[in-house]
């Protein structure tokens, strides 16, 4: 048995231990799929129908075989949330903190527009993909949006008690600078948020209201400021902190509205959200490549991230195993957890050819994943 074999075939046991709901054809596939992706495969439905098994010789019928995937109503982020939370558990668990980012990425092709709204969990300077809806539209998104990516991540993560002593902190850009959507967090789930906010907003307290650019206008560079319990926008009752901390070489002040206790902290907090950044361009051209791919329709596209989001999730537990084992390099730009690992996805393709067996050391390498965390 090959490497490819043997470990499309533990996805599938892992996929039915976990007791996703799907069907042996959805379980088959979806194993199928992401470790092609592991070994170096482009998120492209032909790279992936070319790739595929010969089950169907004719490269039209394996390329109707992944359209039909990729449109099943049963394939969806849901249903593979709570594999993604098993599987991170041993990475998360020893955690400060539970920093979820919320962002957003379009792109457009053939003259269509995907766009992407996102959940991810911060880790070790990085993010890894957990939520996402995908609109075939451009433009902002809403609090309605909002809620329907974040209320299903803080609800898997309120089930399992090994996270309940873990706080959970939100972190977001100034597109989601809404008090509503703090104030839904706080009040719904318990949760904490750091949020962005933009230098138009109106900040009030029980004496004044006026505009947090003229209090910018005034502001000394390199003093960190803050401001407890006052609302932001003219519209909102809800009572936040306000912290400005503008550095003497940037080009602007960096505003944020946050319920946690201490400034400082949740300055620190809201930095883990720029890696969402990197991991977006991961997805989508430095390594999956999903911006390359043809396909433009919504539900394809969301189930094609599921591929990814599995196959980035099992690169960064491969490069934090290797890093706790320390066999990771040093001295060297980091970059993702697929690209640190390349040695090993080297060894993996090499050997998932058929041309060699399952007895390297590349193979106990990725069996690591799973010794933490599942097996």
């Amino acid at each position: 048995m090959t490497n490819f074999e043997l470990f499309s075939q533990t996805l599938m046991q892992l996929f039915l231990d976990l007791h996703v709901g799907l069907s042996l054809p959805l379980r088959r596939m979806l194993a199928l799929l992401t470790t092609r992706v592991l070994e170096g495969t482009p998120a492209h439905l032909t790279a992936l129908a070319e790739a595929l098994p010969d089950l169907d010789k004719a490269h039209s019928g394996k390329a109707q075989r992944v359209r039909r995937f990729l449109s099943n109503a049963n394939m969806s982020p849901q249903r593979l949330l709570s594999v993604f939370i098993h599987l991170l558990q041993p990475l998360l668990q020893r955690l400060p903190a539970i920093i979820l980012a919320m962002d957003r990425t379009p792109w457009k092709k053939r003259q269509r527009h995907v766009n992407v709204l996102m959940v991810s969990v911060a880790f070790q300077g990085r993010a890894i993909p957990l939520f996402w809806i995908v609109r075939d539209r451009a433009g902002n998104s809403s609090l309605t949006q909002w809620k329907t990516v974040l209320s299903p991540v803080l609800a898997e993560f309120h089930k399992h008690a090994w996270c309940a002593t873990i706080p959970i902190i939100v972190v977001a850009d100034r597109e989601f600078a809404s008090p509503r959507l703090t104030q839904w967090l706080k009040t719904t789930y318990q949760v904490e948020s750091v949020l962005r906010i933009k230098r138009s907003a109106s900040l009030g307290d029980q004496d004044q209201t006026m505009q947090l650019r003229d209090v910018v206008a005034y502001f000394p560079r390199g003093e960190p400021r803050s401001s407890r319990h006052v609302t932001v926008t003219q519209e909102s009752t809800f009572l936040v902190n306000v912290t400005i901390t503008w550095g003497k070489t940037a080009d602007e002040p960096f505003i944020s509205m946050y319920t946690e206790d201490q400034a400082a902290q949740a300055v620190q907090t809201s930095t883990q959200r720029f890696g969402i950044e990197p991991m977006f361009k991961d997805l989508k051209s430095n390594g999956f490549d999903i911006e390359g791919t043809k396909i433009t329709d919504p539900k394809r596209i969301e189930t094609l991230l599921i591929v990814m989001a599995l196959a980035h999730l099992f690169c960064t537990c491969e490069g934090a195993r290797q890093e706790d084992a320390g066999d990771a390099k040093k001295n060297v730009v980091r970059g993702p957890g697929f690209v640190q690992s390349a040695s090993f996805f080297a060894d993996l393709k090499r050997l998932s050819n058929g041309s060699e067996d399952l007895s390297p050391r590349s193979f106990a390498s990725l069996s690591g994943v799973f010794s933490t965390s599942y097996m």
